[in-house]
């Protein structure tokens, strides 16, 4: 018994390398401190992550609306919001149709400032040309699947701001999904591997605990976050009057409420979960994985070609970012399609009734390899984004001592 406590006394202060393993104090954390510290780790990474990534994600929303069937109407499925009766100013004149109960009623052409039209008990004057002239304000970008045409045409027609759309909602969706999703990958790994909700992090767990934790977080990070992730889609989509959608989040949440009550801020639920659920399992997992994999890879001699690092960090994170656009593609572009769409005051869609009905419809039209419209901007995001996320959330928790993933 002497014996074994002066070897660990002799091992605790050996320098360094003297047994080959570098001895690191741990600070002590109660399991609720190590959670709260990796909700926000989580959370800053991918907050930090998006504000770099949101303009390939506005060009991949754009590519991914692309050729989307409208029923047969050449009109936008938001163009009844972007022409609510409004200032117009300085319009060309408009032709003014009247109507009344006498037979001898004509057409009038007054150069007026402010009109979209009114109703009075004997005859009814409607404002022909408005949608004409409010369509001209910005026309949508001619249809293409290449990344490059697009873009140039976006940023000639809109402005370079435009690859702005929709960064405060997709900031504080990151705030809240993936703030949930990274930090509590552990908690439920811990909890399905059986080692308890106090998992420090490093501990190998088989591939099914790691993809049943990726499941569980991601679809609960979601689901909370939904109202944001509306609101960005909606924002990223192409608005005939030229201007943004919504003004702001509060405007965004006012007028959703308004239009489509409650329930209309959790709009694209499903898909929304379902493609999170994917994204965390694919992205996480495959992260965990590989990172492990590469740090058990060994020499002839016995000697690791990796150790835990910036290196192997890349290396993980690359191919997770890869795995992750491979496997949620055509979720994602069901889902913004789904989101994006005008929904009634029934709560019903105006082109799709469902997220499977959304499925049905694009393969019909136009094949099943629409569902992959946009790969190519939805890996130059999620590739990115995972990799600036993960690399950042490891450095983090390394600063304070935490275990990595």
């Amino acid at each position: 018994m002497a014996e074994s406590t002066e070897s660990t006394t002799a091992s605790a202060s050996s320098p360094p390398g003297a047994s080959g393993t570098a001895v690191q104090p741990q600070p002590t954390w109660t399991p609720s401190q190590e959670l709260g510290a990796k909700l926000v780790f989580g959370g800053i990474g991918c907050m930090v992550a998006v504000v770099f990534t949101n303009p390939v994600d506005v060009i991949k929303t754009r590519l991914q609306l692309q050729g989307e069937h409208h029923g047969g109407s050449a009109a936008h499925p938001h163009a009844q919001r972007a022409l609510h009766p409004v200032a117009v100013q300085n319009p060309s004149p408009l032709v003014i149709s009247v109507s009344a109960s006498a037979p001898h009623s004509q057409p009038l052409t007054p150069p007026l400032a402010h009109t979209t039209g009114f109703r009075t008990a004997h005859s009814t004057v409607v404002v022909e040309g408005l949608a004409e002239s409010a369509a001209m304000q910005s026309s949508p970008p001619k249809p293409t699947l290449r990344l490059l045409p697009l873009l140039r045409d976006i940023v000639r027609n809109e402005g370079p701001r435009v690859l702005l759309a929709g960064l405060a909602p997709a900031v504080l969706r990151e705030s809240i999904y993936s703030t949930i999703r990274f930090g509590s990958y552990d908690l439920f790994k811990g909890l399905y591997s059986g080692m308890g909700a106090g998992l420090r992090g490093g501990e190998e767990t088989s591939t099914m605990v790691k993809l049943g934790a990726g499941l569980t977080s991601g679809m609960v990070g979601s689901v909370i976050a939904n109202p944001t992730d509306l609101i960005k889609v909606r924002l990223q989509a192409h608005s005939p009057s030229g201007k943004p959608r919504y003004h702001s989040i509060a405007d965004a949440c006012r007028s959703i409420y308004i239009e489509e009550g409650l329930p209309g801020l959790y709009r694209g639920v499903v898909p929304t979960a379902a493609r999170a659920m994917v994204v965390t399992a694919s992205q996480l997992a495959s992260y965990d994985t590989t990172k492990h994999w590469l740090l058990g890879l060994k020499s002839s001699t016995g000697q690791r070609y990796f150790s835990e690092g910036y290196g192997v960090h890349f290396l993980a994170s690359t191919i997770a970012g890869l795995v992750c656009s491979i496997s949620t593609s055509p979720i994602d572009t069901v889902k913004v399609r789904y989101m994006n769409q005008q929904f009634n005051a029934q709560g019903k869609g105006n082109l799709y009734s469902s997220a499977l009905d959304c499925v049905i419809k694009t393969m019909r039209n136009e094949g099943p390899l629409a569902l992959y419209k946009g790969f190519l901007a939805c890996w130059m995001r999620l590739g990115p984004h995972t990799l600036l996320s993960l690399m950042i959330f490891e450095k983090l928790r390394s600063l304070v001592g935490m275990n990595p993933v």
